[in-house]
This record gives structure tokens, sequence and C-alpha cells, in this order.
């Protein structure tokens, strides 16, 4: 079954005007275009399961999950042929429309959202659908329940962004303190992701996102750290001092000291201990 409802007027030099709302318990493997919307739809699942595409790319949507559809583009939605969907959605334009879905966490190169109370939804639809029959006013009843719906995704959009940091965050700690207790090892990212359970992407994603560099960059700043304290102490030679900070080969370690420190470890142990022998006359002769 089928149901659509419309507004009668398009105010597209409005902020955001609501132009219709439907929902549809589909048939196993319903097929809706391929077509061009000339507005803004968003379509929601409250049950079963489907898939919709754009270009080459194809999406799987499933309860909880919708996805949007902007104008001007050629997209095709099919319902499972299991496990049809029941679909609602919502069309409207607007010259802050844009700008809208984008708080929503949505546009052109993020098209599918979770919604954490999907029975808002579909109150807002519902009552997007009983506005149509009241009469003179209803304009602006619909344009709240539209914001309404558009605020229920915004919503779970940030709580879900929260949980994802928060997560993101333990991730991160959970990796740097095996950083710093297994430096001196062949440690390697692969190695680290598979401690903390993430694939070494969403692993390097996170690192990014939390302390801005990589986890390679963070374990190489790390050994750089630790080689420098050694270097002034003194009683190890740069291999040992290498060896100590998990680089095998005396020469690999030179090098990503340079690169990192901009001089060698030699220059580095040389010039700290000249600089403490240049401080410390310094200190005798205003003593006498």
């Amino acid at each position: 079954m089928k149901e659509s409802w419309f507004a009668q007027h398009i105010h597209g030099d409005r902020e955001l005007t609501f132009l219709f709302c439907g929902r549809q318990d589909s048939s196993p493997g319903e097929l809706a275009g391929p077509a061009v919307r000339e507005h803004y739809v968003l379509y929601f699942c409250l049950e079963g399961r489907g898939e919709y595409q754009f270009r080459d790319t194809h999406c799987a949507i499933g309860p909880g999950e919708g996805f949007l559809v902007p104008p001007g583009e050629v997209v095709s939605i099919r319902a499972d042929q299991k496990e049809p969907w029941k679909l609602i959605w919502v069309g409207f334009t607007g010259c802050r429309a844009a700008e809208y879905l984008g708080r929503c966490g949505l546009g052109k190169e993020n098209r599918a959202f979770r919604c954490d109370v999907p029975e808002q939804l579909e109150r807002c639809v519902q009552e997007m659908a009983r506005c149509e029959m009241l009469g003179r006013g209803h304009e602006f009843l619909l344009l709240g329940e539209l914001y309404r719906f558009l605020g229920w995704i915004a919503r779970s959009f940030e709580g879900q962004g929260r949980r994802s940091r928060e997560a993101g965050t333990e991730y991160v700690e959970r990796a740097a303190d095996y950083i710093r207790s297994h430096f001196q090892e062949d440690l390697t990212v692969s190695k680290l992701a598979l401690y903390v359970g993430l694939n070494r992407s969403y692993l390097t994603t996170v690192f990014q996102n939390t302390l801005h560099v990589s986890p390679q960059q963070f374990l190489m700043r790390f050994r750089m750290e630790r080689a420098s304290q050694l270097l002034l102490e003194g009683t190890l030679s740069v291999g040992e001092v290498a060896r100590s900070c998990g680089y095998p080969d005396p020469l690999t370690f030179s090098k990503a000291f340079k690169r990192t420190l901009g001089v060698t470890p030699s220059q580095y142990q040389r010039g700290q201990a000249a600089s403490g022998l240049v401080q410390a006359s310094s200190v005798d002769t205003g003593g006498r």
C-alpha cells in the first residue's frame, strides 16, 4: 500500500519548504526508478530491507536507517525480495536545505543515516498527513513537523558522533599505552591494530582524529623522545640506544633521528654535552 500527501505551493526562495510526504509497504523486489527527483527527499526504513543505487554505488538499507536523494540525480530504490521494506519519506526544498542537511551529517558525499528514534520520524509523517487535512494555517504546522523530522535525525547524528569520538579516544589511549610498554619491540601498526581490536585503516583514522598524527608517527616520536633521554644520560653508545628503542639497525635509527630532530644522534649528544659545559662554565664564572 502506498500513500502520499502533497503541499499545494512551492517556495524555493524560503529557508525551508515542505513539499510532500508519504509511506509505503513495498512488495518483494519492488523497484522505483531509475529516475530524477526535482527536490530533496529523505527516505527512512521502518521495517524490512532494501537498497538504493546512485551512479555506481549500491547501499543496503535496513530498519532504523535512511538515505538522502538530492535533486537532479538519477537514483533507483528497490525493496528486498525476502524482507521488503516499509518506507516513509519527506520531500522539501529551500535556500538553506543543504545547510540543514549538513547539520544532520548528510550531503552529496554522505547519503545514508541512522536514527535512534524511528517512532519519532514515523509520528512526524503521521502529523504531516493530518496537517494536510486541516486547511488554513496548515503550512506552518507542516513546516514545524519538517523541522522536527530533521531535528531527530540531527540529534541522532550528534549522539552517534559523540559515542564514536568517545570510543575512538578509548582505542587511542589503549594503543598509546601499548606503545609506551612495547616500543623496544618490533612493533608495527598492524600488530597495534590487532591488540586494540580494530583494522589498521580505522585505527589510523581515530589516531588522526584524536591526536592529529598517525600511529606510526606517534610510535616514532615516542621512540625519539626516549632516545633523546638515553643520549643525554651518556652511558650508552648510539648503537645501544638504537636497540633500546626498537631499532636493530643503528643506521636506520640515525636516519630516523635526524629526520625527526634535524641532527644525528652523535651530533645531538655532543651538542647537549657542549651546552652543559658552557652552562657549567657560566655558573663558575658568575660565582667568583
